[in-house]
């Protein structure tokens, strides 16, 4: 506590001075920018600084200097509702296309980064693997300044690491990669970002591949055989093949319990959130809905919760991501805090066919809102 009070003594002095104050906030919030980019200019070998440039793995298939296929150029959601979060939210998340889908081969592949991405001998990064011309600037792969040493994978091997932990991204980013699975060799192990949760470890078991990862920390990989799956789109933009693959690999998982057909989604203990909770989870108890917290279920409960509602109700978040498991035309209400919009779920909706409505919620910066029951009645 002393260390504390001795800073914000230091920090209160500081502040009479604004000019100095205001320089050293600027120096520290640049100089490790400073330090990148010096290390990407004139880092010598590998480990210290970031990528230099870019380069295309499908160009590198489709001039056959790489053993790879396309599978297919691109694909788009159906078309909009007239009262749509995507077009809302100003994301551009029904735009993103055409998004290429292929895999690609590459011997003695290095491997880089928080998301792991591939790195060629001349220090450039493949624009694929951190989402194309658009994010690759801001990638994490592309914004370190010092990797480990290499660690050295034998044999086959394919990633789904990507940018973004959660379990929305693990089905969405990740697990439509294992899609083209078949087109590697028979012994090709995938490489897995530590640590993650329940629910992927099951889905992993659903699809029979527990046995065939290797969990990771490193940020610097060489692998021998290299088996790059390319993400089905980008991220937090769904498109009908994953939606498809994952429904096909999935849904006959779903746990056989009798589950609700109308239930409310709590978030307890998270960012965002709704100040009257338990003024809306005792309405719906009342009402006779069932209310439900995901994070207490199994991944093959919650297929089945999903599977079988006919109406669900909840605040944004991660828990929506299975609607995945819905059935064509079931009723959603999804609450948005104003400041926080995101139009990802409702794309889900959209690939289904399902009823999707929202209502958006005056919110103060830490993004929690109230919800009035009178406006929520109206939507039920």
């Amino acid at each position: 506590m002393a260390d504390v009070t001795n800073w914000l003594r230091i920090r209160a002095k500081l502040r009479q001075f604004p000019h100095l104050y205001g320089t050293l906030r600027f120096l520290r919030n640049v100089c490790p920018y400073l330090l990148r980019e010096f290390a990407r200019t004139f880092g010598i070998g590998f480990r210290f600084g970031a990528a230099r440039g870019f380069f295309s793995g499908l160009q590198l298939v489709r001039s056959g200097s790489a053993e790879g296929e396309l599978i297919f150029t691109g694909q788009s959601l159906p078309p909009l509702p007239d009262h749509s979060m995507i077009r809302h939210c100003g994301m551009n998340q029904n735009a993103r296309q055409p998004w290429p889908v292929f895999w690609a081969r590459f011997p003695n592949a290095r491997l880089v980064g928080p998301a792991l991405a591939v790195m060629d001998s001349s220090k450039k990064l493949m624009l694929e693997s951190v989402y194309g011309e658009e994010f690759c600037h801001g990638a994490c792969s592309n914004n370190y300044t010092i990797l480990d040493k290499p660690y050295f994978l034998s044999g086959s091997w394919t990633s789904v690491v990507g940018e973004f932990p959660g379990f929305y991204h693990w089905l969405t980013d990740a697990m439509p990669r294992l899609a083209l699975l078949e087109k590697f060799p028979a012994d090709t192990r995938i490489i897995v970002r530590t640590p993650y949760g329940p629910s992927q470890n099951e889905s992993l078991a659903m699809l029979g591949l527990l046995d065939r990862v290797r969990e990771t920390t490193e940020n610097h990989l060489l692998v021998e055989d290299f088996c790059f799956s390319s993400p089905t789109s980008m991220t937090g933009c769904v498109n009908p093949y994953a939606v498809g693959w994952l429904r096909e690999q999935f849904l006959k998982h779903a746990a056989t319990a009798a589950t609700p057909p109308k239930f409310f989604i709590t978030r307890k203990s998270k960012t965002r959130g709704i100040r009257n909770l338990s003024e809306i989870v005792d309405f719906f108890l009342s009402s006779g809905w069932a209310v439900l917290d995901m994070e207490e279920l199994t991944f093959s409960e919650q297929i089945a919760f999903f599977r079988n509602a006919e109406m669900i109700v909840g605040e944004h978040g991660a828990a929506f991501t299975n609607l995945l498991w819905c059935r064509p035309e079931c009723r959603i209400v999804e609450l948005f805090p104003h400041n926080y919009l995101n139009g990802c779920y409702e794309a889900i909706s959209i690939c289904l066919g399902l009823d999707h409505r929202f209502h958006v919620f005056e919110a103060d910066s830490g993004h929690t809102f109230h919800v009035p029951l009178d406006v929520l009645k109206r939507f039920l």
